[in-house]
């Protein structure tokens, strides 16, 4: 029957190829399909956009930790200042700019002092803003230190009285000087 409808030639050229007439179950596949094009670009797109969303999350939150990893820099070396009396406790009102060279923009701080429930001490807060933090006065990081009262005069030697103090004259080993003096 088949010769009858294809010829003679035709099935031998069928024969040769391997090809029969119906299709094949996918076994020679030559190609993907358009729509094995789309879906994979789309999955693509889709993995390029997460991770694009990523690296901007990332970015900016490095940003962040620098500012403030820079404030907390700034706030201890401030507070160290104030502790050794380089800047006085008393004074300035408001944000003060700070003149050493910093990196990343301007910076200011604020010191506030608060009463301590123990006699002779007194509370430190410096706080350390940036550019916009003046504006909207707001602070970025701030640290607070408890201290003794500077005004009690603590941190001066006492005033000599004229006399020198005793030198020892024994010699059992010990070293000798004057007595008294600060710790």
């Amino acid at each position: 029957m088949r010769s009858r409808l294809y010829g003679k030639d035709t099935l031998g050229l069928l024969a040769r190829t391997g090809r029969s007439t119906r299709r094949s179950q996918g076994a020679n596949r030559q190609g993907i399909s358009l729509l094995e094009v789309v879906l994979s670009l789309a999955i693509l797109a889709m993995s390029a956009a997460i991770l694009a969303q990523i690296s901007w999350t990332a970015t900016d939150n490095g940003l962040i930790a620098n500012r403030l990893a820079t404030a907390q820099i700034l706030a201890e070396s401030k507070m160290a200042e104030i502790v050794t009396g380089a800047i006085p406790l008393q004074g300035a009102v408001g944000w003060t700019p700070i003149t050493d060279v910093v990196p990343n923009g301007s910076w200011y701080y604020q010191v506030q002092t608060v009463t301590a429930t123990r006699p002779n001490m007194v509370g430190v807060r410096l706080s350390i803003t940036d550019e916009a933090g003046v504006t909207d006065n707001r602070e970025m990081f701030f640290v607070v230190r408890w201290m003794i009262d500077p005004n009690l005069g603590l941190d001066t030697l006492p005033a000599s009285t004229g006399t020198t103090g005793s030198t020892g004259t024994s010699n059992s080993g010990g070293a000798s000087g004057s007595a008294g003096g600060t710790q």
